[in-house]
């Protein structure tokens, strides 16, 4: 019984240490498995936060603003090719509409222009008519009056009257027909153009005067009449300067010239010693007239 009793208690045991073995490296991987999933979901938290948080390149900005540019420049060419094939629509509806009222209208016009032009050419047959009728009573007036006919004169008078009245009523009778005419015939204008957006006063712009610059004689400074003679006054300077050369001859050669005294001899003045710079610049020796040309080519040819 104890020997049982102990091997029991063996079996237990080896059962024991066998589900160890078997659990613990189960469980230390589920372990490590779980930290690494930890460490990865960590990491891609802060890579995530580390993204949103760095600036973006100018280059991965500017070709995120192009794809928009052309994103937005495609839906707007999309917008305008449906507005216009809409406008398209709409005028094509309205030259149908248009088309239908000028076919409903047209048989109407086209009656009443013919009886118009039936009018017309009934009033140009009894105008004639009229005219050759008032000028063959005219010259029967004209032969009546001749041949001494007075009863025929005064018919064939009174059918001529007739006859201008009568022309003078059609002539009425057709410029009356011509107005109605022209009135019902002329069509009314449609615009089939879209109305342009008017565009408020206020939001117009408004032209801004701009000051021309003033003249620069305005902006000089003005002067005292009485300081600007004296500047100006050219010819009264020279009138000056040439009395004052002139003052200035008469001095020096009244000291050139010998004083008388009173008994009238002639006292010599003493002349003021010439200065040794007077000469300067002055070359002597040279000849005071340019050599004659003709002299010196025949001396030359003599001495040949």
């Amino acid at each position: 019984m104890e020997t049982t009793g102990g091997g029991t208690a063996v079996l237990i045991a080896l059962a024991a240490v066998l589900w160890l073995v078997y659990l613990v490296p189960i469980w230390r991987r589920r372990r490590e498995y779980l930290a690494t999933e930890r460490n990865a979901i960590r990491l891609q938290q802060t890579l995530r936060i580390m993204a949103h948080a760095a600036e973006v390149p100018e280059a991965v900005r500017a070709e995120l603003t192009a794809r928009d540019v052309a994103a937005q420049q495609r839906s707007l060419a999309a917008r305008q090719r449906e507005l216009a094939a809409i406008e398209r629509a709409r005028e094509a509806a309205a030259q149908r509409a248009l088309r239908a009222r000028l076919a409903e209208s047209a048989p109407g016009l086209m009656a009443e222009m013919d009886a118009a032009r039936r009018g017309q050419r009934r009033l140009r047959h009894t105008r004639a008519l009229t005219s050759l009728t008032t000028l063959l009573a005219l010259v029967g007036v004209a032969i009546a009056v001749a041949s001494g006919a007075w009863a025929w004169s005064g018919f064939a008078a009174f059918v001529a009257v007739s006859g201008g009245m009568l022309l003078s009523s059609l002539a009425r009778a057709q410029r009356r027909r011509t107005g109605a005419v022209a009135r019902t015939a002329s069509p009314s204008f449609v615009d089939l153009a879209p109305e342009a957006p008017r565009v408020p006063t206020a939001a117009r712009r408004e032209w801004t005067p701009v000051p021309l610059p003033k003249p620069t004689y305005l902006s000089a400074p003005v002067v005292p009449a009485g300081a600007a003679a004296p500047a100006l006054d050219h010819a009264a300077a020279l009138a000056a300067a040439a009395a004052e050369a002139e003052r200035a001859q008469r001095a020096a050669a009244s000291l050139g010239a010998p004083s008388r005294t009173s008994d009238g001899t002639e006292r010599e003045v003493e002349q003021p010693a010439a200065s040794r710079f007077a000469r300067m610049g002055v070359i002597e020796g040279l000849p005071g007239r340019a050599p004659d040309l003709d002299e010196v080519l025949q001396r030359r040819r003599a001495a040949g």
